[in-house]
């Protein structure tokens, strides 16, 4: 996508950080919690905005090619990324709004825009979209359930593609039955262990200088996103059992010891 995408992270990260700190500020503070609210919905918007702007056409490009099967998306998927895109340019002018925090034609508008975007989010869920558009789809999805949370509205659902195009398949929905039942299982022999840095899933699409940015981990885990292990060549692994995974870990490379399934790894040590 014609988009610098660590460039776009980075303000996003500490935009979300100083927010916050105001956002939980209490009134003895002497903070004016109704403006900084409304200004982190704006930033919030302001990402939307940036994230959507090329989506379209990738999404677009992708759906007519294989491995995407486009007879398999419905009329409304088909057209999803475009009335998403129409959505968040009407949402830009609406979160100028001085009353944004109460203002309904935006929560109406937020409302019909997650209501787009589930459709989009299944087809992103079902069918072999890129590597690269998925990673993009994270960032959009998640901006979208930050504003979800805000307006008290029905958050996006986090869906595993069933793999990445050119890059084969994850084992996960869609791939051929017999290619799920034979999947190896492989328990790591002592002493050795899967190497690699624990990040959320959004840091670990990122790139490297993301992936030792603890404070991010910890907020983008406090936010909902999931832990994963990224390797040292980008590979990204799920965790069965993220509840064995330390705050103190994040950001930091560990190995980690375990059984591997596919692209998942359940632990049972840490070191």
């Amino acid at each position: 996508m014609p988009m610098n995408r660590f460039c776009i992270a980075c303000p996003a990260v500490c935009g979300a950080l100083l927010c916050a700190v105001f956002l939980t500020a209490s009134p003895q503070d002497g903070v004016d919690r109704d403006k900084y609210a409304r200004e982190y919905v704006q930033f919030q918007v302001l990402q939307l905005d940036q994230w959507t702007k090329g989506f379209p056409h990738a999404y677009n490009l992708a759906s007519m090619q294989p491995p995407v099967d486009l007879s398999k998306m419905n009329e409304a998927a088909k057209a999803g990324a475009n009335d998403l895109r129409e959505c968040v340019i009407r949402l830009s002018a609406l979160s100028q709004s001085r009353d944004l925090m109460s203002n309904s034609e935006f929560r109406n508008q937020l409302d019909r825009a997650l209501a787009i975007a589930k459709e989009v989010n299944a087809a992103m869920g079902s069918q072999r979209f890129s590597a690269v558009l998925q990673s993009d789809w994270d960032q959009i999805r998640s901006t979208l359930n930050n504003l979800a949370r805000i307006y008290k509205l029905e958050s996006l659902a986090f869906l595993e593609p069933p793999g990445a195009g050119g890059r084969g398949g994850r084992g996960g929905r869609g791939a051929p039955a017999a290619a799920t039942a034979n999947a190896t299982t492989e328990v790591l022999p002592p002493g050795a262990g899967l190497v690699g840095y624990v990040v959320d899933q959004q840091c670990a699409a990122r790139g490297k200088g993301m992936w030792t940015n603890a404070e991010c981990v910890k907020r983008c885990v406090r936010d909902g996103d999931k832990i994963v292990l990224v390797t040292e060549e980008g590979k990204i692994f799920n965790i069965a059992n993220p509840d064995k995974i330390e705050p103190d870990s994040y950001g930091q490379k560990v190995a980690l010891l375990g059984k591997t399934e596919g692209e998942t790894i359940t632990i049972t040590g840490l070191k």
